[in-house]
């Protein structure tokens, strides 16, 4: 039941294009207006984010809810940074990316 939350999945999904205009509006720091732009675009998915995951909170727990939705948004973000951004990944980023990971399942797993 927890999976097939869509609104989980949408404030996931939310959250990733959330931090993707974060990096976008940090790389246009000298264009006042493209760095504004792109930032109040992301705010507006910040909310989108917001109210979906809330709305998933209806269904679910807040400890399961939570430890879903940081650990794919980590794994979500880890791939992005990779793949879109070509940020430099080596093993000491790939353990932290699971401790944290395991952390989070951890920790909520009771």
């Amino acid at each position: 039941m927890v999976l097939s939350n869509y609104m989980l999945w949408l404030a996931i999904f939310f959250n990733i294009i959330t931090n993707i205009g974060f990096k976008y509006a940090s790389m246009a720091e000298k264009n006042p207006v493209k760095y504004w732009t792109i930032l109040f675009a992301s705010l507006i998915f910040g909310f989108l984010n917001s109210v979906c995951f809330t709305e998933a909170l209806k269904t679910i727990s807040l400890n399961t809810g939570s430890a879903i939705f940081f650990s794919l948004t980590i794994v979500g973000l880890f791939l992005v940074s990779y793949f879109w951004f070509h940020e430099a990944m080596n093993w000491k980023h790939i353990t932290g990316t699971f401790v944290i990971i395991a952390g989070v399942i951890l920790i909520n797993a009771g």
